[in-house]
């Protein structure tokens, strides 16, 4: 299949508990997307009883909408993993019950992005969350061909967002665009599952080989000149020393 301006969007949207705050985000996102093969799937898990009885209100008959129930997952990383087997796609899109992306098109503008990627390998991000990494990332499905995953899966809350934002600031394999978000909902008091903080922060530090490695694996397979390979193999030491 020839790289370019066909492809196909999954956007994988998790949730736990929050079947209101499910709805509006839906209700306010879906207008905002104009490929009518763009999917939107609901990641809900099998003991969330709330969310689940509530489907009639929040999942409002749109054929795009789709849901997946699966047993809850021990971390992050594999219920966003989902949808590579159960929708597969050109590209993955992530998304959350608290965050409604608001620019219209969205989707289309992310197609139109991933198309620079002359090898199909790459990431393209929406508007950063903070310092550390943007509040809505897409992935390739060659660059998961490549990585192994989405996100990484070891990982209870954060860190997989700022993993993938080091493997595609190592790589050199990142876009930005002004899609907007309403993230406002997104500053609980506390995060959910967040536990055992300065453990789980020297867990990310003690993988950063392990990160290095997955660039290099990613650089080594791009259709790049050699020079450019060889300057791109460089770029992890101030990732790196910015992470850490």
């Amino acid at each position: 299949k020839t790289w370019g301006r066909a492809m196909n969007v999954t956007i994988g949207l998790a949730t736990r508990g929050r079947p209101m705050q499910l709805g509006e985000t839906i209700r306010r996102t879906l207008p905002n997307i104009v490929r009518p093969d763009t999917k939107l799937v609901v990641l809900a898990d099998e003991d969330d009883i709330q969310t689940i009885a509530s489907e009639d209100e929040w999942c409002p008959g749109d054929a795009r909408v789709k849901v997946s129930i699966r047993p809850r997952e021990d971390t992050n990383g594999p219920k966003h993993d989902r949808v590579l087997t159960e929708y597969p796609a050109d590209l993955y899109l992530t998304m959350h019950d608290c965050a409604p992306i608001l620019t219209h098109g969205f989707d289309q503008a992310v197609v139109d992005a991933a198309a620079l990627f002359g090898d199909g390998i790459g990431v393209i991000n929406g508007p950063m969350a903070n310092a550390s990494f943007p509040a809505m990332q897409t992935v390739t499905a060659k660059w998961v061909e490549l990585v192994g995953y989405r996100y990484a899966h070891d990982y209870p809350y954060w860190f997989i967002d700022h993993e993938l934002d080091d493997l595609a600031r190592m790589t050199g394999r990142q876009i930005y665009l002004p899609i907007q978000l309403s993230i406002a909902q997104m500053r609980p008091t506390k995060t959910i599952r967040l536990r055992d903080l300065r453990w789980w922060m020297d867990y990310f530090d003690a993988g950063v080989y392990r990160r290095r490695a997955k660039a290099q694996k990613v650089i080594e397979a791009l259709d790049e000149p050699g020079h450019r390979k060889d300057m791109l193999r460089t770029w992890h030491m101030p990732v790196e020393a910015r992470s850490f």
